[in-house]
């Protein structure tokens, strides 16, 4: 790809080369190692908290705050799993987005660098979120405070073996393993390893969960870029022919053009082969992105709720859980937006299609304007699992959805 747009999404290309979704430059073997790597560490936090889930989860908050890691984890495999099934379908997406990007001038390459600065700011949103919530789980570990996480029947149990389990609960791994370590020196070997792997857990979370709003806010670009060219088609007026009837049914004197430049004709064709290109591209879109969008609409969902729960309960380190949160609503936004944009930015086409003085063309000069407007009248759209249309209207609903969700686990407590 061009080091012109290479720059306009180097953040999300470098999460994409990191996980081994998109190669090196032609290096394919790298590429199989770097995603083996990121199936790896995600898939040992997967069984670890699963292991825990079904062993030592007695309770209803700590189940809660497992099935919250659970559904975090398993989505995060499963989205990541998908896109590298799909892998080769999403590296010829970005070459489409070269070709398309080096037929624009510098102004539509500025108006297409706009959208692509919409995902790196969401991009980073999200990697704040997580590196939060990655840095809170490790201070926790770290001064974990030595309160018992179990009810003690004191008549069952003597002073001697509460110190024992008080001392065993001091050391604390960040998050859950298969087995238990809290001797040094293998828990601080421990320790770092989970931080290492699951900063390399969130990295691969985030390139997998931010392809679909690049793509789509891409689009949104370009639909600006055709948008601003068909307002700006001005064909000069010729001679006096024809007639339009208005609505009052008088007839109005009109204008056609005899004779249109070259210039003027190319620019309408230009325009129809980028609109097409353009809805096969949204197409492709939707193909790659809704098994992954619905996994993590229902993933996001249920775990504003468990998360919620645990915010308002009595537990100690809840606090930590505030970023938590803020993951799974970002997770909400980058369905939701940018499927909602992409909506709107289609659309508008049929009105620009529509205003333009199309009535003015000779008759085969209507025809490819009229295959605009006709194109343009089914809308782009995104969709979790081909049956949710995602957009805004869809986010305040989730969120209402969790609160509802959240009640009813209150009251089940």
């Amino acid at each position: 790809m061009s080091n012109e747009f290479d720059k306009s999404i180097g953040l999300n290309l470098f999460l994409l080369k990191l996980s081994g979704v998109i190669p090196r430059g032609r290096a394919s073997v790298a590429r199989s190692v770097l995603a083996s790597v990121a199936f790896f560490c995600l898939s040992i936090y997967t069984i670890s908290y699963t292991y825990e889930f079904a062993t030592h989860d007695a309770y209803l908050t700590t189940a809660l705050e497992s099935v919250a890691m659970i559904l975090s984890m398993v989505g995060g495999q499963l989205r990541f799993t998908i896109l590298l099934l799909f892998r080769g379908r999403c590296q010829r997406m970005l070459d489409v987005c070269e070709v398309l990007w080096s037929a624009l001038n510098p102004t539509e390459k500025n108006t297409v660098r706009n959208y692509t600065r919409k995902t790196k700011r969401l991009t980073c949103w999200y990697l704040s979120s997580c590196s939060f919530t990655i840095f809170f789980y490790g201070i926790a570990a770290l001064f974990a405070s030595s309160t018992l996480n179990e009810p003690i029947d004191s008549g069952m149990m003597n002073l001697t073996n509460v110190s024992s389990r008080i001392m065993d609960n001091e050391r604390q791994l960040p998050y859950a393993f298969v087995v238990e370590i809290k001797e040094t020196p293998w828990y601080e070997m421990a320790y770092t390893f989970q931080l290492l792997t699951m900063t390399h857990v969130g990295l691969t979370c985030v390139g997998a969960d931010t392809i679909g709003p690049l793509f789509a806010l891409i689009a949104c670009g370009h639909f600006d870029v055709i948008k601003t060219r068909l307002e700006g088609s001005s064909i000069e007026i010729g001679t006096t022919g024809g007639r339009l009837w208005s609505a009052t049914s008088t007839p109005t004197s009109v204008t056609t053009v005899e004779n249109p430049s070259r210039e003027q004709v190319n620019s309408l064709r230009v325009c129809l082969a980028h609109h097409r290109i353009l809805l096969q591209f949204c197409e492709e879109i939707e193909r790659l992105t809704n098994a992954l969008f619905l996994t993590q609409l229902i993933g996001s969902t249920y775990n504003i709720s468990l998360v919620g729960f645990k915010l308002v309960g009595d537990d100690p380190d809840k606090y930590k859980f505030i970023t938590q949160l803020a993951i799974a609503v970002t997770q909400l936004f980058l369905c939701n937006w940018p499927a909602d944009l992409l909506h709107s930015k289609s659309e508008a086409i049929s009105r620009s299609a529509y205003f333009s003085p199309w009535y003015r063309y000779p008759s085969w000069l209507r025809k490819p304007t009229s295959l605009i407007l006709m194109r343009a009248q089914r809308p782009a759209r995104l969709t979790a699992g081909k049956f949710v249309e995602l957009s805004l209207e869809t986010f305040a609903s989730m969120i209402s959805s969790a609160a509802s969700f959240f009640a009813l686990v209150r009251s089940m407590n």
